[in-house]
């Protein structure tokens, strides 16, 4: 990827110093538009070499289809490899969400105590649960869209400070379009896009399918630079992606996906969608 890690202060959420040392992303050299790996090697060869920096992605698909195994893989890709990653959690509880990280990465704790991984819970409070995450924010659901964006701007002035990209999920978005409507959910998501591209960030956004009417759905995806759609037909499960910079094919493509992985196993055309 080009980035050498170097060391500098870790700020707590909050913006606090707290003495311990964190990698830091830097850019070595200009070049290429710069990507960032999904975690899956024929993933990212699809997609000409993963994610483009400053990009927000939708993933859209149903239930149970390795929606939570992409981006959980997303996130522990980056803070592998000393990227932060901002989690903003809307169905699960962050309890939860983090036995779906530690799946993948056991040494997750490590990287919350690094400052490398934030959550925004919205869930938490709306079944009567108190967290106690010393690494999130717990709000009051979805309700208020500024509370929310103003969590989320809130993480990002502390990570644009210390490290060069970072990366961000959201799980999911439904819940936003279930609340609000499709005008609220689009004017969030371009303020929220805005912030987190202007700090050179990564976003995916969860969206449920078959729940949504398809003119909603055609908005939500003109108003991001890319969309990921999953489907299962007799069996198979297939991905296609849509808009991407330097994506090589715009055809469906066999996946797999366990609680621990998340890659491409069909082939396809390389050659570039323009």
């Amino acid at each position: 990827m080009g980035l050498a890690p170097v060391k500098n202060v870790h700020y707590s959420p909050d913006g606090h110093p707290s003495g311990h040392p964190v990698r830091r992303m830097v850019k070595k050299s200009a070049g290429k538009a710069r990507k960032a790996s999904s975690g899956g090697s024929r993933l990212d060869e699809l997609m000409g070499g993963g994610f483009p920096f400053m990009s927000v992605s939708v993933v859209q698909g149903p239930a149970f289809i390795g929606k939570d195994t992409l981006l959980t893989q997303f996130i522990s890709e980056g803070i592998k490899f000393g990227t932060p990653s901002l989690i903003i959690l809307t169905n699960y509880t962050t309890s939860k969400f983090r036995k779906k990280i530690i799946e993948m990465d056991p040494k997750l704790e490590e990287r919350e105590r690094s400052g490398l991984v934030s959550y925004i819970d919205c869930h938490a409070k709306t079944v009567g649960l108190m967290g106690k995450n010393p690494f999130a924010i717990y709000l009051n659901g979805v309700s208020d869209l500024d509370a929310i964006s103003q969590a989320i701007d809130r993480f990002e002035k502390g990570y644009s400070v210390k490290y060069f990209y970072h990366r961000v999920i959201f799980d999911s978005l439904s819940s936003i379009l279930r609340t609000h409507g499709i005008n609220k959910t689009i004017d969030f998501m371009n303020s929220i896009s805005a912030k987190i591209k202007s700090y050179n960030g990564i976003a995916l956004f969860d969206l449920a399918g078959g729940i949504h009417k398809p003119e909603d759905i055609s908005a939500i995806e003109h108003s991001v630079d890319g969309s990921l759609i999953l489907k299962e037909e007799k069996g198979r499960k297939y991905i296609l992606i849509k808009g991407l910079e330097g994506l090589k094919s715009s055809q469906w493509v066999e996946y797999r996906f366990d609680e621990s992985s998340f890659e491409i196993q069909g082939s396809f055309a390389l050659s570039y969608i323009k």
